[in-house]
């Protein structure tokens, strides 16, 4: 359930107000969100943009890390957070209101050159990785098995190719925590909505799931967006080698997260399927073939 401004607890939104005014008008993203609630609100202090959650959402840590995270980025790679504040069993965080529009990820798009520097300046703002509390990359992925998973209890739904792929895509995943790990703090859910075009300016959002990896990592993330926007796979590569951290990313350790990656999402499209899953895992798979043959 999304809620609006007036479904918040009486204590939520005079705890809210107290930190920005009074609010007199609420606008909600034209994106989608986990929070419970999430708008850019218009206040007597001018416009702030809030996100809050429930205590018993299961993705209210998600929340919580970011309240930790965003305080440690350096200036300039996100909107910065404005206040914290708990009541009702709720947590809600406030956000300066940056103006921007969603990247438009599709083939010809001017947004992808900026997209490539964008990066770069993540990358060199971002290595070493601030200390924060969080699994790395290779923790996150560790002791999974996907494909063996698949292979074992739903051989009869996997796609063909995969099917005749699977040993392959099994050793795979297994080297991957090993190919993964890295000292740069990468954001792990790039997506067109979460990255904000201002110009020649990109600000990035929902730093809910960074972890210290490879600083290539980013970039695998979107090849997969990207394919979901009309690339073709080679066409995707062809993007990301425009990328300097990525060109020299070994083939096989690219492989292997491409691998792990999309045995997660097919895993989660065969037991729960769902336009979501089935999407990724799609994409995932036209990925690996090119990548494998």
């Amino acid at each position: 359930m999304a809620y609006s401004w007036y479904d918040l607890p009486h204590e939520l939104r005079s705890s809210i107000e107290g930190r920005t005014g009074k609010v007199t008008d609420s606008v909600p993203p034209t994106a989608g969100t986990v929070s419970d609630f999430a708008a850019t609100l218009q206040t007597d202090g001018g416009q702030v943009f809030c996100k809050a959650v429930h205590d018993n959402n299961p993705k209210a840590w998600m929340h919580r890390l970011e309240s930790v995270v965003n305080t440690a980025l350096p200036p300039g790679i996100a909107p910065r957070m404005l206040w914290r504040t708990e009541a009702a069993g709720w947590l809600a965080l406030g956000f300066e209101r940056v103006p921007g529009r969603h990247a438009d990820l599709a083939p010809g798009s001017t947004d992808l050159p900026l997209i490539a520097r964008t990066l770069e300046v993540l990358t060199e703002a971002l290595t070493p990785a601030p200390s924060l509390r969080v699994f790395n990359l290779a923790e996150r992925w560790s002791g999974q098995d996907f494909w063996h998973t698949l292979g074992d209890q739903y051989l009869d739904r996997l796609d063909p190719w995969a099917e005749q792929q699977l040993e392959v895509l099994i050793r795979a995943e297994r080297e991957a925590p090993g190919r993964i790990a890295g000292k740069t703090l990468v954001h792990t859910d790039l997506t067109g909505p979460n990255l904000l075009v201002d110009g020649d300016t990109i600000r990035v959002v929902d730093w809910a799931f960074p972890a210290p990896g490879a600083a290539w990592a980013d970039t695998a993330y979107l090849v997969v967006r990207l394919i979901a926007a009309g690339h073709t796979p080679e066409e995707a590569e062809q993007w990301a080698a425009s990328v300097p951290l990525w060109r020299e990313a070994p083939a096989r350790s690219v492989t292997a997260f491409g691998a792990i990656l999309t045995g997660l999402w097919t895993l989660r499209a065969t037991e729960n399927p769902g336009l979501q899953w089935d999407t990724l895992s799609r994409n995932g798979l036209a990925w690996l073939r090119h990548r494998l043959g």
